[in-house]
Formats: structure tokens, sequence, C-alpha cells
């Protein structure tokens, strides 16, 4: 096969139409084309436009995931799924993550600390790290995260229980039911009793 024709997309001023025997074929960056040292006139096989096609798909899976990326961290899993309902198939989207690993732009462990400090005033231990691994932390990494961060889980159970407790009288029903608030925020038992005693001692 040969190619015919590069255009550059109208919409897309970064991205080049391929032709191979004056019949579309796919597109590229203008980054790749060059790369790869496209040109009208050289002749490609099926491998190489398989191999071509294949470094596309994972340049446009990259983008998508960096896009993606850039206004919050996310976890491995979140990108995985993510690019798999963009449409990838798992061989591209296994390349991507694994780039991503590589730049340090996905880091379950960064991710899990950062999650752990912006959540642990409202949220208790069991909370937490239920959400971590619905998104897909797995626990050895949820525990090196909490080793490495400073957390006053009782502080952060007494902080919720002040906001529960706000215009309410400390009544045995009030902190009753506040106990078993937090309890249902991830708190243990322990850390909810401790905050409910504050309260009893105020």
């Amino acid at each position: 096969m040969i190619i015919t024709k590069i255009s550059v997309q109208e919409k897309n001023k970064e991205y080049c139409n391929v032709f191979l025997d004056d019949n579309y074929a796919f597109s590229l960056s203008l980054e790749q084309v060059i790369l790869l040292r496209l040109k009208v006139g050289n002749e490609v096989s099926k491998k190489d436009v398989k191999d071509i096609i294949l470094k596309s798909e994972i340049e446009k899976a990259k983008n998508l995931a960096i896009k993606y990326l850039s206004k919050y961290l996310k976890t491995k899993k979140e990108i995985k799924e993510y690019l798999t309902k963009k449409g990838f198939e798992y061989i591209v989207v296994r390349e991507v993550i694994d780039k991503l690993i590589e730049y340090s732009l996905i880091d379950d462990l960064s991710y899990s600390k950062k999650f752990i400090e912006a959540n642990s005033r409202t949220q208790g231990k069991r909370m937490i790290e239920y959400k971590l691994m619905m998104k897909g932390v797995s626990k050895d990494i949820i525990a090196c995260a909490y080793s490495q961060v400073e957390v006053d889980e009782t502080d952060g159970a007494i902080n919720l229980a002040k906001k529960h407790l706000r215009n309410k009288e400390l009544t045995r029903e009030n902190l009753s039911k506040t106990y078993k608030y937090l309890v249902g925020k991830g708190f243990s038992y322990e850390q909810a009793e401790s905050a409910i005693n504050y309260f009893k001692e105020q």
C-alpha cells in the first residue's frame, strides 16, 4: 500500500488524515507523522499500518487521560474505567496506564494520602478505607498511606459531632443519635464514644 495523501484536519489542526491507495486509512497527530517520517509515496505493509494505528490509539488515549487528570488526581482503576468507557482496547489502556505511572501522573499512594487528609475531619477510617477500595486502591497501599499521614481521628469525630449537634440541646437522645451518626460515618465505637464524652463534660 502507498501513502497517497496526508492532510491536516479542518477541526483539529494538530491531527492529520492519512490516505492509502487514495482511501482514508487512519488519523495521526502531526507530531507522530513527523516522528514516523510518513510521507506521500511511502510504501507501508499491513503490519506497518497496524502498528501505526496502535500508536495513534495510544497517543489519543494518553491525551484524553492527561486531560481527565488535569483537574483532580485519579486512581489507576478510575483511569482504566474511563478509557475503557471511551472504547479503547485493553492493550491501549494498559500501555497508557504504564506510561502515566512512569510519569508519576498516576500514584495510588499519593492519591490515598491526599484523600485521607481531605476527608479525615468528616469521615472515619472505615468509611475512608471503603471509599478508597471502591476506587481500586489496595489495602496495603491504604495502610501505607495512613502510616505516612498525621490524622487525629478522635478530633475528626469531635469536629463532625459539633456540626451534627449545632443548635441542638445536649440531651441523651441527641447524643445517642450523634453517636450512631459518627459510627455510620466510619468512626470506631471508641472514637464515637470519646466524642460523645467530650460533650458530656461540657
